[in-house]
């Protein structure tokens, strides 16, 4: 009975965390909320054959801007039942979904490191495949996750946290989609066979950290884009029957994360602000906007609403750059053994040389040995 109001205590202060991370999400109260930017773009190699690791996309953001919460009014309006009257859901399958998150934020919030500073000597890909198997995955209505088999180490089934007790449930296989045509090439890790997550660089920068803040927010990853945008035509084209096609993908830096989502429908592409991963820099718990933001994503499926008609107007522009090539994203999309498009080597003639020509290099060779043997003559008279 002792623990009875140290566990309400720790009930108490975890309500006030989630009420407090759905704000951020659902409210423009301060500068650190989490939007999401339309992007028109202004030009991209997606109507070219390309690997996601050579496309470009150059972007530029519309002067509007979407509260996350507001593509996720399924997801949210669970929140607000359960925030307002402690009212879980119904439905079997979501009373399922919002207990994962329930266990999550009233379990063990932290990555178990000893010294928040292992974080740093791991990889760009180490700390996403950790972070998935940390967060996503018990996030996830299923914990099953694809790992590209040619971009991470094979490990079996440890984890990079290095925990005997902790193991992957994920496995290596073909993360390939797309289509030699257009864009193609691997996801890093594909989550449920459902959503796209892939590793960021961090970029060196002399920047302050709002500087570097604000630019994440505002410059698109052309990697991540595209693989954004063939994923969402590739969800489509394999489940025709869903409400709307606003699929997400995740993008993991070193201490946040921001989430990309492409309607392949309505043509309108969305960044969100960066989101801290973690509570401080010197913690290893997930900050619970993180916990949130992932939560709603990784089960969008089930809690994604969709574009509302005044966003649906702010085209990417997609359609009309990759026009001659659009019928492949909607028809010639692919999961799995797609093959990188291998062009002839280009092999240069050698030039056709004239007897004019031809005398002329005799004359200059002839006359670059004198020079260079007068140079040697001299050093050896000063000498």
């Amino acid at each position: 009975m002792a623990s009875s109001p140290k566990r309400r205590k720790s009930e108490e202060n975890t309500e006030k965390d989630l009420l407090y991370a759905m704000m951020k999400i659902c409210t423009d109260l301060d500068k650190s909320h989490i939007n999401l930017t339309p992007l028109k773009i202004e030009c991209c190699n997606g109507s070219l054959s390309s690997s996601f690791s050579k496309a470009f996309c150059n972007t530029e953001p519309y002067d509007a801007r979407l509260l996350f919460g507001d593509v996720f009014h399924y997801g949210i309006s669970i929140l607000r039942e359960f925030v307002e009257s402690k009212k879980t859901p119904n439905d079997r399958k979501m009373l399922f979904v919002f207990n994962k998150l329930m266990d999550f934020v009233n379990g063990d919030r932290s990555l178990k490191l000893s010294d928040p500073l292992e974080l740093q000597s791991l990889s760009e890909r180490e700390l996403t495949l950790l972070v998935v198997n940390h967060l996503f995955r018990k996030l996830a209505t299923s914990s099953c996750y694809l790992i590209d088999k040619n971009g991470h180490e094979h490990r079996g089934n440890r984890c990079v946290c290095g925990k005997d007790s902790c193991e992957m449930t994920g496995w290596y296989g073909d993360t390939s989609i797309g289509n030699a045509e257009v864009w193609h090439g691997n996801i890093d890790i594909i989550i449920n066979d459902d959503l796209a997550v892939e590793p960021l660089e961090e970029a060196p920068s002399k920047q302050s950290p709002l500087e570097v803040k604000l630019e994440a927010s505002l410059k698109t990853n052309p990697q991540i884009a595209a693989q954004t945008i063939v994923f969402s035509f590739l969800q489509k084209k394999r489940h025709p029957e869903r409400e709307h096609f606003l699929t997400p993908c995740i993008g993991v830096r070193r201490s946040e994360l921001f989430i990309m989502l492409y309607d392949s429908e309505h043509d309108v592409l969305l960044e969100s602000s960066t989101v801290p991963l973690f509570e401080n820099e010197f913690s290893c718990e997930f900050s619970f906007r993180a916990i949130l933001i992932c939560w709603l994503t990784v089960n969008y499926r089930f809690f994604c609403s969709g574009l509302n008609e005044k966003f649906k107007m702010l085209k990417s522009n997609f359609f009309d750059i990759a026009k001659e090539k659009i019928t492949v994203y909607e028809e010639g999309l692919r999961f799995q053994n797609v093959k990188t498009c291998n062009f002839p080597e280009l092999k240069l003639a050698r030039p056709y040389i004239s007897s004019f020509m031809h005398d002329t290099q005799k004359v200059l060779i002839e006359k670059y040995l004198k020079l260079n043997k007068s140079d040697e003559n001299g050093l050896d008279v000063k000498n």
